[in-house]
């Protein structure tokens, strides 16, 4: 203690001609100046050596910064190219979707053109442009994905596509009913005599009264006679049972057909009876020859259709030719 109370003193010698300067301090401050020169270093290292650390702390966040900025402008890439491609698909499902409604709307005009044919009850609903469902509600927050127009254009696509499903599910029973409504006109068309029952177009004398070949007197002509050779084929003007096969006169060689729905039809003066009775016929098919039995003039076919067991004018009845059946 009693050294830091003593005191030391200085000279400092300028040049010659100045004066010598004396400076004077106790031991304390001696002891102080070093103590002090030793903890401004140490704090000198620590400074020096935690800036040190903090810096290569900050240049890594640094570059953790930059690689996140070039992989969030990847990203940002991606998405935008994603987007892309989502939008030209979803134009692309857009316009099909538009097609296939139009289809639809055809099929259904078909359909309903169909319906008119047979003779069916049309109670099917259309496709339309209109919302599917127009009760209840519908909340929650909207999250925009894309674009306002591409929203739109999804929203319409889903839209054309919600109908068309729902119309689809509507139109299956409804086709049902229609292919059951032709399956049902169809047969009636194969049931009904409206085919030219010979080759031959050559009508010789038409239903009504005429003047007997035979007695010169006015009579009934039940039938349609058609002029042709001897074994020139005749047909079944319609689908049907044989009823009756024989050789009677004054028909000659002749064949009834029971077409069904009270509707049957004759062919007299046959050549040949190629049928019995009981057997099945089908429109268009083989059933005879042409010929000129029984009370006849020549060869030709005498061709009747009959309603409910009265004979009526058979050219109401023929519309088509055979091969157009």
């Amino acid at each position: 203690m009693k050294w830091m109370s003593k005191r030391f003193t200085f000279v400092v010698i300028p040049d010659a001609n100045q004066t010598v300067q004396r400076y004077r301090v106790t031991g304390l401050i001696l002891t102080l100046i070093p103590i002090t020169i030793i903890l401004l270093t140490i704090c000198s290292i620590l400074f020096i050596y935690l800036f040190s650390g903090k810096v290569a702390h900050l240049k890594d966040l640094s570059n953790q910064l930059a690689s996140s900025e070039e992989n969030y402008e990847l990203l940002l890439t991606e998405r935008d190219e994603i987007i892309g491609t989502l939008e030209a698909d979803l134009f692309a499902v857009s316009v099909q979707a538009e097609q296939v409604r139009s289809k639809l709307t055809d099929i259904s005009e078909l359909e309903l053109q169909l319906k008119e044919i047979a003779g069916i009850e049309d109670s099917t609903v259309r496709i339309s442009s209109s919302s599917p469902t127009d009760k209840g509600g519908t909340g929650g927050e909207e999250i925009p994905l894309l674009s306002s127009t591409t929203n739109a254009k999804a929203d319409h696509t889903l839209q054309n596509l919600t109908t068309m499903s729902l119309a689809m599910d509507d139109m299956k029973p409804s086709l049902e009913a229609t292919i059951k409504g032709i399956k049902k006109y169809q047969y009636i068309l194969e049931i009904t005599p409206t085919i030219w029952p010979a080759d031959s177009r050559k009508i010789t004398s038409t239903f009504g009264v005429r003047r007997d070949p035979f007695s010169g007197r006015s009579s009934l002509h039940s039938g349609l006679d058609l002029g042709g050779d001897r074994g020139d084929p005749i047909y079944a003007s319609a689908n049907g049972v044989i009823t009756l096969s024989e050789n009677t006169y004054p028909q000659g060689n002749n064949i009834i057909i029971d077409h069904g729905r009270g509707i049957e039809t004759r062919y007299l003066h046959l050549n040949k009876r190629l049928v019995e009775v009981g057997d099945k016929v089908t429109k268009g098919q083989l059933i005879g020859e042409l010929g000129n039995t029984g009370r006849s003039t020549g060869p030709h076919l005498h061709y009747e259709v009959i309603v409910n067991g009265t004979q009526v004018d058979p050219r109401p009845y023929i519309k088509e030719d055979r091969e157009d059946k």
